[in-house]
């Protein structure tokens, strides 16, 4: 190796570098309004995640909402208004195809609800006949009926019941009291729910007085 090769310049140092400077970094406190805004943030979040796994408030009257054959039910609440616009969402899901959306029936198939004895007379008939169905002859209007309708009773709760019987005693004309859940729960108790359903009028008129024979009906339906 020659001498020239051994004789390397020496780098040059950068202005900086012969200053002599250290970089440091300046201590910036974090604003205090920050500062609050963060913590009650974090507070917020704590305070949310604690309540959603909290208990659930739910009552068992809100738990039996559902309603068969309906994505969501109304709320049925205690007063008519309410009651009555719940019947209707139950009645349009389970009744309205037979009994029709005005409650006319269908011809020699289907007995009418307007104006019915069995719908505005004692309110054990509409609940009963929801309850267990009912086969076998049955006069209404003056016309005979010889079909069949299910039960409803393992598909409705009590409420669904009342609010729909409440429903078609209060329209199309008909003007019936209303019933609360807590008699349909007494009917159900009347019978065991696989009795079977009502054997036509004859039957029901034994078992809630409602006359098999319009002879015997009340003024409201013999004047049809």
């Amino acid at each position: 190796m020659s001498q020239h090769d051994d004789q390397r310049p020496e780098p040059q140092k950068t202005p900086l570098e012969e200053s002599g400077f250290e970089p440091y970094e300046v201590n910036r406190p974090i604003p205090v309004l920050v500062l609050a805004v963060t913590v009650a943030l974090i507070a917020w979040g704590v305070y949310t995640l604690w309540a959603d796994s909290g208990p659930s408030t739910e009552t068992a009257a809100e738990a039996e909402a559902p309603v068969a054959g309906i994505d969501s039910a109304p709320a049925i609440a205690d007063n008519a208004s309410a009651l009555v616009s719940a019947g209707a969402t139950v009645f349009a899901a389970n009744c309205a195809t037979c009994h029709q959306a005005n409650g006319s029936g269908i011809s020699e198939a289907v007995p009418p609800l307007v104006g019915s004895r069995y719908v505005t007379g004692p309110a054990e008939t509409p609940v009963q006949i929801l309850l267990h169905g009912i086969k076998g002859p049955i006069e209404v209007a003056g016309n005979q009926y010889d079909g069949r309708m299910p039960r409803f009773g393992e598909t409705l709760t009590d409420s669904e019941i009342a609010a729909v019987v409440s429903y078609i005693r209060q329209q199309w004309g008909n003007s019936a009291a209303f019933v609360e859940p807590a008699f349909v729960a007494q009917q159900r108790e009347r019978f065991t729910a696989d009795r079977g359903p009502w054997n036509g009028g004859a039957e029901l008129e034994q078992v809630t007085g409602v006359p098999a024979r319009l002879a015997r009906a009340t003024a409201t339906e013999a004047s049809q």
